[in-house]
């Protein structure tokens, strides 16, 4: 997955990190001790594990804040939505940071430093992410989240309840806001992974092709 710890990142986020890299330390640990895998350190080392999942899930979910704000836009002021949306995009943004930040802290490949500038590569790394997060955590979920909560109002518009004709809508959306990471994370992940993979590639034919001397005639 696209995803040390930095300024931009956001507390939860931070949370996120720390227990993750917690479990990762005791894990690295077991393996060095040759570790049973009935150990009770290791057993703990599992749960652990699954502490940091949903750290890393909790985390995840910020950028859908938004997502919450559509649901609530038939029931709540114009500005609750806006700033549902100021939440999301600062998420995105730290987020973008993180990630670049972490790639200049890791390095280029080998094929990387030998094609490209440091800034080129971490400008493909910061645009890649930043595709990823717009495409996968506004465009689609917000589009799905707006057409739900429309179309449910349509149908909840013809109830004779009106706490159901009210907040039927917003049910709707908040219901299909978990189900957003499983639906659109992998298939726009694959898609960017794949559409970068070209243009890196397109990048270093031409790279090559301008290295090499010229022909005299």
């Amino acid at each position: 997955m696209f995803p040390n710890k930095s300024a931009v990142q956001d507390p939860a986020k931070g949370n996120a990190k720390s227990i993750e890299q917690a479990s990762e330390d005791k894990l690295q640990g077991l393996v060095e001790e040759n570790a049973d895998s009935t150990d009770s350190s290791l057993r703990y080392a599992a749960y652990l594990r699954r502490v940091r999942d949903v750290a890393r899930a909790g985390s995840r979910y910020t950028a859908y804040t938004s997502d919450v704000g559509e649901a609530f836009r038939p029931v709540v002021p114009p500005w609750v939505v806006t700033a549902a949306y100021g939440v999301s995009w600062a998420y995105l943004i730290g987020d973008v940071s993180f990630t670049t930040y972490k790639s200049s802290q890791l390095g280029p490949s080998p094929i990387e430093a030998a094609n490209m500038s440091e800034r080129t590569r971490l400008a493909m790394v910061a645009v890649k992410r930043s595709v990823f997060q717009a495409v996968a955590s506004m465009a689609l979920p917000a589009f799905t989240i707006h057409t739900a909560v429309k179309y449910a109002g349509r149908a909840f518009a013809k109830s004779q309840n009106a706490t159901l004709r009210r907040w039927g809508p917003t049910a709707v959306g908040i219901g299909i806001v978990p189900a957003l990471p499983y639906l659109f994370d992998h298939p726009v992940e694959q898609a960017t992974e794949a559409l970068f993979e070209k243009l890196e590639e397109s990048y270093f034919k031409k790279n090559v092709l301008e290295s090499e001397p010229k022909r005299e005639l």
